[in-house]
């Protein structure tokens, strides 16, 4: 009786790491052609940025002119074929030698506040890595003064998984910027804060890091920034100023129950 429970819990075992290893493959695989899948569409950015119809930046008066009217939305040249692709489109963001690299979309109009992309891919198809995008509140062409960027932290390292390397004040030290060029305009940003923090109850009065959109006045912006200073886990001695744009980059975190890591950074004036 004894050695009937024992193999019959040994087969038990080897069920669960057979699914559990069947789950591991597939996982990676769908994880390794979802990135196909954006090599795809970097590399449509990249044809655009290369080509022939690209107006040299030496002529101030001709870069203002490096632009194509779609429907109305004057969207730069370089983002054309992704933008006449996915009007949802709005601009692209990357952080050099990380895997961050990906698409920004923004739904404003949807019922779900912004969040059509948590689960979609570029061509709108079901895709558990989803698509870094913009809170619905938000508003790029005549910007908010802080556009909530939201990306799945995924165990393959894809996606915001790399955000999370701003805990470490090494890590910051040699990836001080970014870059958010959107559809209207290019933008490098410098990194302000980064922390750990969670989503909390909606009757809390505590600081919520991503409910800041707009500030009422400048006492309110400056409230926002002493607030993710103070919580930063690296010292940046970066100054803001009321009026700086501010772009916010925030993922999961497993830290708490409904953890988050946000990295909190301003556009350098030109």
């Amino acid at each position: 009786m004894k050695k009937k429970i024992i193999n019959t819990l040994m087969v038990l075992c080897l069920i669960v790491a057979l699914g559990c290893g069947g789950y591991l493959i597939y996982y990676y695989h769908t994880s390794a052609k979802t990135e196909d899948a954006f090599d795809d569409l970097r590399s449509l950015k990249l044809e655009a940025s290369q080509g022939e119809d690209v107006i040299p930046e030496s002529d101030e008066k001709e870069k203002q002119m490096d632009v194509v009217n779609i429907g109305g939305v004057e969207v730069q040249r370089k983002f054309e074929k992704l933008y006449r692709a996915n009007k949802d489109f709005v601009g692209w963001l990357t952080i050099e030698d990380t895997l961050v690299d990906y698409p920004v979309m923004h739904t404003p109009q949807d019922a779900e506040n912004g969040e059509f992309y948590i689960h979609r891919d570029f061509e709108m198809n079901y895709s558990s890595a989803g698509l870094p995008f913009i809170d619905g509140n938000c508003i790029i062409d005549n910007p908010t003064d802080n556009i909530i960027i939201y990306g799945h932290n995924m165990n393959s390292g894809t996606m915001f998984h790399d955000i999370i390397q701003y805990e470490n004040q090494e890590f910051y030290e040699t990836h001080k910027t970014f870059t958010f060029d959107t559809i209207y305009c290019d933008g490098t940003y410098e990194v302000v804060a980064a922390f750990y923090g969670q989503v909390l109850p909606e009757e809390s009065t505590d600081f919520k890091y991503y409910e800041f959109v707009n500030a009422a006045n400048e006492e309110e912006f400056m409230t926002f920034v002493d607030n993710v200073i103070a919580m930063s886990a690296i010292d940046t001695d970066v100054v803001v100023e009321y009026g700086d744009e501010l772009v916010t980059l925030s993922t999961c975190a497993y830290h708490v129950k409904d953890g988050r890591f946000a990295v909190i950074a301003k556009k350098i004036k030109e």
